[in-house]
């Protein structure tokens, strides 16, 4: 790759363009072995998984600055519970009832109690839960995908997973006569935490690592083994668990010693095995292998022991990393062995042998300072901080009354839907848009509101250079979304007035200067609001180029496909006035508000205001007909099923308490007046107890959320 930064430019300059910017630390040349002074530095460094740090975010704060420029991945560090590697699989095991514990085995792994199935039957019978490497990993990168948003993880950093095989728990804790059906059931829940771990993470995110220690321990005669050809054996299962792993998902794998307490449990006359292994996956593997980390042994230095490294053949993507760096251990001693590695191999990263979990904490600043003065920075062509998204003279926040309001109480509450389990429906629309937005193109986010789609678009594209414009008609809404993006130079912000002359809201193409063209538009949570649908709808095919792509999602559409117990979400509003109906009438609490439901005119007035807030749902069709009105292509239409939590729904329209129950106490909107405080306090519990009718005193419901997909034509 060419050290030298191009600027990419739109050449209109009413979308933005990619500007260069100064490098802010990033080394994006890549040195090769002869233009180093002092002897050949390691491209790269890998961490093989755990940190002896107090948290995940304090390991990749802490990481992510001493070493960004050499890290391809990011491990948690594997702390808390996980910091001892399998160590905590064993109360996994041993809670199974099928299990009854044996003393330890000579030569077992660590001073635990060997466990033995009780019977046939429970052989059978024997099933596994959560091994909690998927909640883990969520968690963590739940932690990792801010930072990284924030410029605290490098740009181009992956989330690294280390995962044990499943034969290690099952070797380390299990007798050797009940392995063979052991194996079977804790695979089968290895393989389920994988799948939850490809559900929770974005696989262009992801590194996953199979950590192969008790391998090698078998392959050295040293550790029991089930099943016959001991090497095609354990090439067949690492093959099996790889093979799971998408090709999206970068894949690795580290080769242990079998590290007790930094002592090498079982230490091979050289590196041949773990070499053959190595050329057995490259070879099988009908995915990418992205890295292969060995170990160099501390006392086995002469050159014999590196020397079948001449036999390595892995493909050109496959990244090799020794474990050269032994804590504590003199720079000069590890110069030595890179160097006796180097006449066997030409190109390595450097590694310590293993993770750092069990060294003391205090070695950490030590092991951090070495990594970054023997290795080299790593050529990563993701890392685009030379670039910048420039909007071209468009002026990102307009001189508008809404810009210098105070934040309103009502977008802040608004606001808090962000964290309501039900916008998960944002969960696939975010993942279109991260496939969709390439370098410098400007995506439209109509009716974007407080900006909860953006702010989770950003956690999954990072710093990728794409121009976002909010519009929206809420100046509540649009002032906390200025709060939440000012600072950042990719978001733009447009009101739409509403024009009382001709009694609509503007389009879109009113609020933006002529010739401004989208590559993208995202409608969430909102086009069944859109009363004058299909001029909208034509607004928005002149701002968006030809081919130019349109994303939607709606809980509100009559979609044919929907489960029979699937609700319309907003459908709840409906019914909640019925069963409020109901109540006051009967429940003498309530009594005040009795005269209102016989008062035909008043009544109607409430609910033509609900009306207006709460349209009616549409059939699909009726989207699906004026997209091709206004000229695009339906593309696709999907749907999903999403699980509502009453009490959070209750909460969103307790704001809209008003529109919803305005005749209890009555509404400025239709009386001029708000509702008392006694009243506005007797709404909200009857909606409480509505909701509670409705739903059985269930915690949750079941909504179908329908997205479509459309293209300019």
């Amino acid at each position: 790759m060419c050290a030298d930064r191009a600027v990419v430019r739109i050449e209109n300059n009413r979308r933005g363009k990619l500007v260069q910017v100064p490098d802010r630390g990033s080394t994006l040349a890549r040195p090769t072995a002869t233009s180093i002074a002092g002897g050949y530095l390691p491209l790269g460094a890998h961490l093989v998984g755990s940190v002896p740090l107090g948290s995940g975010e304090e390991v990749f704060r802490t990481l992510g600055e001493r070493l960004g420029d050499r890290l391809r991945r990011l491990p948690d560090g594997e702390t808390g519970p996980r910091a001892d590697w399998i160590v905590w699989q064993y109360p996994v095991l041993s809670s199974r009832t099928q299990f009854e514990v044996a003393p330890p085995a000579p030569g077992s792994y660590r001073a635990l109690p060997r466990l033995r199935l009780r019977s046939a039957e429970d052989a059978e019978e024997l099933r596994f839960g959560s091994l909690g490497y998927a909640d883990a990993a969520a968690a963590s990168y739940a932690i990792f995908a801010p930072l990284k948003r924030d410029g605290l993880v490098p740009p181009g950093a992956r989330f690294q997973v280390c995962l044990p095989t499943p034969l290690a728990p099952v070797s380390a804790f299990v007798a050797v006569e009940d392995q063979a059906v052991v194996e079977r059931a804790y695979e089968a829940a290895m393989m389920t935490e994988l799948e939850q771990l490809l559900a929770a993470v974005p696989h262009d995110q992801l590194a996953l690592q199979w950590d192969t220690n008790v391998e090698f321990g078998m392959l050295a005669g040293e550790l029991p083994v089930w099943f016959p050809d001991v090497k095609t054996g354990i090439l067949e299962r690492l093959i099996r668990i790889s093979r799971a792993v998408p090709p999206e998902v970068e894949l690795g794998f580290h080769f242990c010693l079998g590290h007790d307490e930094q002592a090498e449990r079982h230490v091979p006359a050289d590196m041949r095995q773990m070499v053959e292994v190595a050329n057995g996956l490259a070879a099988t593997l009908d995915r990418p292998l992205n890295w292969v980390h060995m170990p160099l042994a501390r006392d086995r230095d002469d050159r014999a022991f590196v020397e079948p490294l001449r036999d390595l053949r892995v493909h050109s993507e496959t990244e090799l990393y020794l474990g050269a760096l032994h804590g504590g251990e003199t720079p000069e001693r590890t110069r030595e062995r890179i160097a006796t590695a180097h006449d066997a191999v030409t190109e390595f990263g450097l590694a310590t042998p293993c993770g750092w979990g069990r060294l003391p904490p205090g070695l950490v600043p030590e092991l951090l300072d070495a990594h970054a003065e023997l290795s080299r920075p790593v050529a990563d062509p993701d890392r685009r901080t030379g670039f910048a998204f420039d909007w071209g003279g468009f002026e990102r926040i307009p001189d508008e009354d809404w810009i210098a309001q105070p934040v309103d109480s009502f977008g802040l509450h608004y606001d808090t839907v962000e964290n309501h389990g039900w916008y998960r429906n944002l969960d696939l629309t975010v993942e279109q848009l991260a496939g969709d937005l390439r370098e410098g193109q400007v995506l439209i986010d109509y009716s974007g509101g407080t900006g909860i789609l953006l702010d989770r678009l950003r956690l999954r594209i990072f710093d990728r250079q794409v121009g976002m414009l909010i519009v929206d008609s809420s100046p509540k809404f649009l002032r906390v979304a200025l709060d939440r993006f000012r600072a950042d130079e990719r978001v733009a912000f447009r009101r739409l007035r509403y024009l009382k002359d001709e009694r609509r809201l503007q389009y879109v193409d009113e609020v933006l200067p002529e010739g401004f063209v989208a590559d993208a538009l995202v409608s969430t949570n909102a086009i069944h609001l859109y009363d004058d649908l299909e001029n909208t709808l034509r607004a928005w095919a002149r701002v968006l180029r030809p081919g130019g792509r349109v994303r939607i999602n709606s809980g509100n559409l009559r979609n044919p496909r929907a489960g029979e117990n699937e609700w319309i979400i907003d459908e709840t509003v409906y019914v909640v006035h019925e069963v409020a109906t109901g109540i006051v009438r009967t429940e003498d609490r309530y009594s005040a508000y009795r005269p209102v439901l016989d008062d035909e005119e008043r009544m109607r007035a409430y609910l033509d205001y609900r009306d207006r807030v709460f349209l009616a749902p549409r059939p699909l069709e009726h989207y699906t007909a004026a997209l091709e009105s206004a000229g695009f292509a339906v593309e696709e239409i999907t749907e999903r099923t999403i699980e509502a939590d009453v009490e959070e729904w209750y909460a969103f329209l307790a704001a809209y308490a008003d529109a919803v129950l305005g005749w209890v106490g009555g509404s400025a909107k239709v009386d001029g007046g708000p509702a008392s405080e006694e009243a506005a306090a007797d709404r909200l519990r009857l909606l409480h107890d509505s909701l509670a009718v409705i739903f059985g005193g269930r915690e949750t419901f079941l909504c179908c959320w329908t997205y479509i997909t459309a293209t300019r034509a």
